[in-house]
């Protein structure tokens, strides 16, 4: 691809369009992102920062559907246009989190508690990051795998079709990427949860400090690194610990996958619900009720009572819809096809350090 050759497509709802917006900035592509028009208004800011086009569908996180549908109706099928980055079917999304993320999973163990993961908690969007449990299970079979959706948008747990506030998770599918035979368990987290813990690590240091006893420093520290999809992670590996019955030598690993900067709006509009900005009494109240108080229901065991190949049917129906054979879905349910893909990274990688050293 050189600049002028193609568009960009970038189907998303905020993180993948921004970093398309940008790479192609970088490279002198032309851009355009899909996504929902009910986002934070800091997405937007920041694709068209980066130069990019905005195609917006009606709705929210929710309706990431009407999304992937404009993606294939005017991009997939004008290849002689667009080269379209399909972020939730197309498997290099896979091998790059199964390599890279999955490596700093591990990595991130090494000298804390036992140096083993014995679990890795994770919300999926296109469910690239959910890749990295293959990595983590290479090394740690018995490591469970926990995929997060909002109570709110229960379209793996049980068909729930809702609108939530959790940007960038909870999209009313199983993305053709994910591979639902490695995901061990499936946990609910209420979306208001995710914007008043937010709240507490973005305003709350003092809270947390003189209340709740954890480290200045570190309660310092949290300003600006969390959104509502990274609290999310947070709650989930809390009770995927407590689940687990896990004691003080054992990590579960998660992702605090962006920050704050995306988030203003979306604190004003919890300041609306909560007819201001929140007291310390009430940081301290949400922090005990979000963190210390994350319980231990609507919880589901996906290695029992066929559920993973409940989702795996999920998968078939709704792809097969997109134009996918469903011999080749059906494919995905042997981890064999799963560590094919990952072993294509030994032909492409040269390939890429070939064409980059000529450049």
């Amino acid at each position: 691809l050189r600049p002028g050759d193609r568009t960009v497509i970038g189907p998303s709802t905020g993180n993948f369009g921004i970093g398309t917006a940008y790479i192609s900035m970088l490279k002198g592509y032309e851009a355009i992102v899909v996504m929902p028009d009910n986002m934070s208004k800091e997405r937007y800011e920041r694709i068209r920062r980066y130069e990019g086009d905005l195609d917006l569908t009606p709705g929210t996180e929710s309706d990431v559907i009407l999304t992937l549908e404009r993606t294939h109706s005017e991009y997939v099928s004008k290849p002689e246009k667009y080269v379209t980055l399909a972020q939730f079917e197309l498997l290099p999304n896979y091998r790059f989190h199964r390599h890279v993320t999955g490596k700093a999973a591990l990595d991130a163990v090494k000298g804390i508690g036992n140096g083993r993961v014995a679990a890795f908690a994770s919300a999926p969007g296109s469910a690239g990051t959910l890749a990295a449990g293959d990595a983590i299970k290479a090394i740690y079979p018995d490591a469970k795998i926990v995929a997060l959706e909002p109570r709110e948008c229960s379209t793996l747990y049980n068909g729930g079709q809702g609108q939530h506030r959790i940007e960038g998770i909870g999209d009313k599918m199983v993305t053709l990427i994910h591979n639902v035979f490695n995901s061990d368990l499936l946990m609910l987290i209420h979306d208001e949860d995710t914007v008043r813990g937010m709240e507490v690590l973005q305003n709350g240091a003092h809270v947390l400090a003189d209340r709740l006893g954890v480290p200045r420093e570190i309660a310092a520290q949290l300003s600006g690194r969390f959104g509502p999809s990274c609290v999310c992670n947070v709650v989930g590996a809390i009770k995927t610990a407590k689940y687990l019955g896990l004691g003080p030598e054992d990590n579960v690993v998660t992702i605090a996958t962006d920050s704050y900067d995306r988030y203003p709006s979306v604190s004003e509009l919890l300041y609306e619900r909560n007819g201001g900005k929140p007291s310390a009494d009430q940081l301290e109240m949400w922090a005990k009720s979000v963190f210390l108080g994350a319980s231990l229901g609507e919880i589901v065991d996906l290695s029992q009572g066929g559920e993973q190949a409940r989702l795996h049917q999920m998968k078939l129906d709704l792809w097969t819809k997109f134009g996918y054979d469903a011999s080749y879905i059906n494919r995905m349910a042997d981890q064999e096809f799963w560590d094919a893909e990952y072993a294509k990274i030994k032909e492409i990688d040269p390939l890429i350090a070939q064409v980059r050293g000529s450049i």
